[in-house]
């Protein structure tokens, strides 16, 4: 059994300064990270059909869990080329899903990417199905695809893409991370 405390946070609801109760776990078991990638090609945004968990059978973007010792870019790149064939690059966060389930602290990060090569194929393990939709598909049958999809996907259809990018920032102290493994995203620059 996970023993819980209540704690207070700011800005989650409520107006300004107000604080909400959120429940928090005194001890997670473990923490996972996934990614997925909000790929445009052609008219619409690449999914693919889920083939295992809760949400089999429905549409949902390519990603998966960060491995130890992956950085989330490395991480999103292999996994979409594992399950569609392409080849993309991450450019910006557009959403991040963070929840706190039995003994789990599972966060969500999804990137716009963008096309480099390749072509359209299932993997025919994690997925049976690779497709191409776009908003109108969304709009029309939102119950074929995991409830995140249709309200992220149609967003970057419609042109509002803006998110956070990756920062050209490399910390001078190495002794908290390789320069290699250490990823800041934060928000465009105004110019």
């Amino acid at each position: 059994m996970t023993r819980t405390r209540d704690v207070w946070v700011r800005g989650l609801g409520g107006g300004e300064g107000e604080a909400r109760r959120a429940t928090m776990p005194s001890r997670a078991h473990r923490n996972v990270i996934g990614v997925g990638g909000i790929l445009e090609y052609g008219d619409g945004i690449v999914l693919v059909r889920l083939n295992y968990s809760r949400h089999k059978g429905l549409f949902m973007f390519p990603g998966g869990k960060v491995e130890p010792g992956e950085t989330l870019q490395g991480a999103l790149v292999r996994e979409v080329e594992e399950e569609t064939g392409l080849v993309a690059t991450p450019r910006r966060v557009v959403a991040v899903r963070h929840r706190v389930d039995q003994g789990e602290l599972n966060t969500y990060m999804v990137f716009a990417m963008r096309y480099v090569r390749g072509e359209l194929r299932s993997d025919g393990c994690e997925n049976d199905v690779v497709g191409v939709f776009g908003a109108d598909d969304f709009r029309a049958d939102p119950d074929r695809f995991v409830g995140v999809v249709p309200a992220v996907a149609t967003r970057i259809l419609e042109g509002n893409s803006a998110g956070l990018g990756l920062s050209t920032y490399v910390p001078k102290d190495d002794s908290s991370s390789p320069k290699n493994d250490f990823e800041l995203f934060s928000i465009p620059t105004l110019d």
